[in-house]
């Protein structure tokens, strides 16, 4: 059913946000605003069947306040959405008598939900006490049907059991749903917090190698020696840039942001240009075989993007897990519509026991010792795989190297 939802929002880009997802769901936007006060002054001239309020409103009302005014005059129902999860503000929000919670950043899903459970809630209330009045004035009316109304009055008892026990149930759901999204939050913290320590590193390489250059240049040193230095930084930005890359990835992928867009790629030459942003500072002598096998086609359709993404973290992978010395080898193949890859090296391999957590966020094998790294490459892999209905298998020995062959659909272009 289309439902007209009144907006009260005081950041401009949630405001479009959450009209373009309101729209979508075929529902409508009544009016939109930005305070309290706004809202309340709008109630009295339109028609609405709900209102999604922010909390967090600028002025002397903020959107509890008003919620609590609107349920008073007009018994509008009322779903907050916000991005406060404390204590203190869920406390408040139970206590205004609203008929939902929903933390940001909000997703189509949510609201879809959030709204028709409150307007059914919403509608079975208005029921409940049509029902109330109807029996008390059968009841007051005539006497002689006492006995009648009686047993529609246990009838209807046993409804209102059936419908608390119905409410405990959506409650529970909510809290779940509730526990959910602060689990959601808190993992997003500790992406930020693990990335932000991986970011010291490099940048402390970038500083000390500077500084060296300088010195080097003051004292005319050889080439050779400031050429080793440049290299450092070259391989400094380019691990910040793949940490900022799994970063923003992560971002779009946890909001639900990430679509595949599909274009002609010749694969030969993305690949070369791939192993080449790979092949710098002290990797520029790292061997890489490249095998093309025969139906390989020249140009297939692929999302640039995310094909990238799997590749960048498996050789960085491959590289920061073997020794200079041995090679990373890289074989396409193509076979029923699917692009076959597989990504090699003669690394140090991964143990046993760690294999059934692989693709977990931010676990990292017992072996890699003082290697840096953040444990997010393979679970990003996984995830962007996922977006392409693709499967990946890998074969491992602790000490002898991994294999990763993964496989998706990619018709010809």
């Amino acid at each position: 059913m289309s439902y007209k939802i009144l907006v009260v929002e005081d950041d401009p880009v949630t405001t479009k946000l959450i009209v373009r997802l309101i729209v979508s769901l075929k529902y409508s936007v009544a009016a939109k605003c930005t305070s309290g006060e706004e809202a309340l002054r709008i109630i009295e001239e339109i028609d609405c069947d709900l209102v999604l309020m922010d909390i967090g409103l600028a002025g002397d009302l903020d959107g509890i306040k008003t919620a609590d005014q609107i349920i008073e005059k007009y018994n509008i129902p009322i779903i907050y959405a916000t991005g406060a999860s404390d204590a203190e503000t869920i406390e408040r929000a139970i206590e205004s008598s609203t008929f939902g919670y929903i933390l940001k950043p909000l997703g189509k899903a949510q609201i879809y939900t959030m709204v028709e459970l409150t307007m059914q809630r919403y509608n079975l209330e208005l029921q409940l006490i049509a029902r109330e009045k109807e029996l008390k004035t059968l009841n007051e009316s005539l006497e002689e049907k006492v006995r009648a109304r009686t047993l529609d009055l246990e009838e209807n008892n046993k409804k209102l059991e059936s419908e608390i026990e119905r409410r405990k149930a959506v409650e529970l759901d909510l809290k779940e749903a509730l526990a959910k999204e602060k689990e959601l939050n808190e993992l997003k913290s500790r992406i930020v917090t693990i990335i932000s320590h991986e970011l010291k590193t490099p940048l402390t390489s970038i500083l000390s190698s500077t500084e060296l250059i300088d010195f080097h240049a003051d004292n005319r040193s050889p080439a050779e020696k400031i050429t080793k230095h440049t290299g450092k930084i070259q391989k400094a930005v380019k691990n910040l840039t793949e940490m900022v890359n799994d970063t923003l990835f992560l971002s779009r992928a946890e909001a639900d942001k990430v679509e595949v867009k599909l274009k002609p790629t010749n694969l030969k030459n993305f690949v070369k240009d791939l192993v080449d942003s790979h092949k710098t500072g002290a990797e520029s002598k790292r061997d890489f075989n490249i095998i093309f096998g025969s139906k390989v086609p020249e140009k297939l359709m692929l999302d640039i993007a995310i094909v990238r993404n799997i590749l960048n973290n498996l050789i960085s992978n491959a590289i920061k897990y073997s020794a200079p010395e041995k090679p990373v080898t890289l074989i396409f193949d193509y076979e029923k519509d699917e692009l076959h890859i597989t990504v090699k090296d003669e690394g140090i391999g991964i143990p046993k026991n760690d294999l059934k957590h692989l693709f977990k966020m931010f676990h990292r094998a017992s072996n890699v010792d003082n290697i840096e790294g953040s444990g997010v490459g393979l679970a990003i892999v996984k995830r962007s795989l996922n977006y392409l209905e693709g499967k990946i298998d890998i074969k491992t020995q602790e000490g002898k190297g991994s294999t990763f062959h993964l496989r998706f659909k990619a018709s010809k272009s």
